[in-house]
């Protein structure tokens, strides 16, 4: 995976290898000093890919959260389908439930594989809005840790 920064890729290996998905005006690159103008065209040389405003990046990252979620409760029915048993064990029955298995365990398969399109997606989407969510109850811990040792403490320790 490549380094987050302006117009450094974000990069994953997945449905989105080698899209770089590119916020202007993410609070990152405000941190950094590099101006919208820059990381377009840091965006732009480094060809295929996506360029979002921070609005349009948010509204596709609550879009596929829904969409994730969405398939998350299809996910039971869909595998419940998977179990089907015939009514019977005459083989006309048993024939057309094989069938039928058969196809809603494609579906359900179909389904496994939005929710990690949809997971990776939005994992992009978060790298390049520059929200942090994996490490914050780490950082959460380390801060708890230093306010409970004497390490750290100033006037108001």
């Amino acid at each position: 995976m490549a380094e987050n920064g302006p117009g450094k890729a974000i990069e994953t290996t997945g449905w989105l290898t080698g899209l770089p998905i590119t916020v202007v005006g993410a609070a990152m690159n405000v941190a950094q000093g590099v101006s919208d103008a820059a990381a377009v065209a840091s965006a732009v040389k480094s060809g295929a890919g996506f360029t979002l405003s921070p609005d349009e990046a948010r509204s596709l990252l609550e879009r596929a959260k829904r969409l994730r979620a969405n398939v998350v409760a299809m996910q039971p029915d869909a595998q419940a389908l998977t179990r089907l048993t015939p009514p019977s064990p005459d083989p006309g029955s048993v024939g057309f439930n094989q069938q039928a298995v058969t196809t809603f365990t494609a579906g359900k398969d179909s389904l496994d594989a939005m929710y990690q399109y949809m997971s990776e997606l939005i994992g992009r989407l978060e790298k390049a809005l520059g929200i942090v969510s994996e490490s914050d109850g780490q950082a959460a811990a380390d801060v708890k840790a230093v306010g409970n040792s004497d390490q750290g403490k100033g006037l108001l320790g």
